[in-house]
């Protein structure tokens, strides 16, 4: 039933990236992220109703899972996927050196490393028996970093307002994907912790907000020429993100309820 659950909500995540597709193609200044059709508001209705959806069937998810206990391929592939995907990002902006600031250069080398770091989580969850990914958590914390300073240039180095919605849905969308990294590096190494329902619900959430609905307005905006080819690549690697949050969530939401 779980199961079940988890599968309509992702048809209506994705359902709800359909709309927005439309939504940024046809109504949306892309030049400024103000719409042009109707009202600011029913976009942002569209989101909160998806994540409401979310937050309510998140209290039937189990607390633990065997998912997270050992090995996953599933997971183990799409963090490998992050991985390359996230060393790629680094490596596009440092393709861009002369004209990085210290921010930006700050922000690659993170790249790099989180990239790093989900090859190694993705080796992990192949093995038999559960196995820390590093060490030390220290490695896996280094690889959320990017994530905070992303969460921080989108929310406070970006134009952003609540009538722009592209702009805000992007700051959002960064903050999910913090979240569920932060998430899952916890799982990465206390097996049989109770997170597993926190896994599915940020794992949900970065699947609708990275790569449903703030996906659409990246790639386009790069096809219309309205933004720089590592803004979009930035864009695909957070999608990949709620991807795997999707892969995950499907995994945990397998296992029978536990208090």
């Amino acid at each position: 039933m779980k199961r079940i659950v988890t599968i309509l909500l992702l048809l209506v995540c994705a359902a709800a990236g359909a709309v927005r597709w439309l939504d940024v193609m046809y109504y949306t200044d892309l030049a400024t992220g103000f719409v042009t059709w109707g009202s600011y508001l029913w976009r942002y209705a569209l989101a909160g109703g998806v994540l409401v959806l979310l937050w309510l069937a998140g209290w039937m998810m189990p607390k633990t899972s065997a998912s997270l206990k050992g090995q996953s391929a599933a997971q183990g592939l799409v963090a490998l996927v992050c991985g390359v995907g996230f060393a790629a990002l680094g490596g596009v902006y440092l393709a861009a050196f002369d004209q990085l600031g210290r921010f930006e250069l700050a922000l690659a080398a993170l790249y790099l490393v989180s990239g790093v770091w989900m090859l190694l989580l993705g080796r992990s969850r192949f093995t038999p028996e559960f196995e820390a990914p590093t060490g030390s958590a220290l490695f896996g914390i280094a690889g959320t970093l990017a994530l905070y300073l992303l969460t921080i240039k989108r929310f406070g180095l970006a134009p952003t307002g609540i009538v722009r919605v592209n702009t805000t849905l992007e700051a959002l969308a960064a903050l999910a994907a913090l979240l569920f990294c932060t998430a899952q590096l916890k799982t990465a190494y206390i097996p049989g912790c109770k997170s597993a329902r926190w896994v599915w619900l940020s794992g949900m959430g970065a699947f609708a907000l990275c790569t449903c609905l703030a996906l659409p307005s990246t790639v386009w905006s790069w096809m219309q020429g309205q933004s720089e080819l590592r803004s979009m690549v930035e864009g695909v690697c957070l999608a990949l993100v709620g991807l795997m949050g999707a892969v995950y969530a499907f995994t945990v939401s397998g296992e029978k309820k536990r208090v």
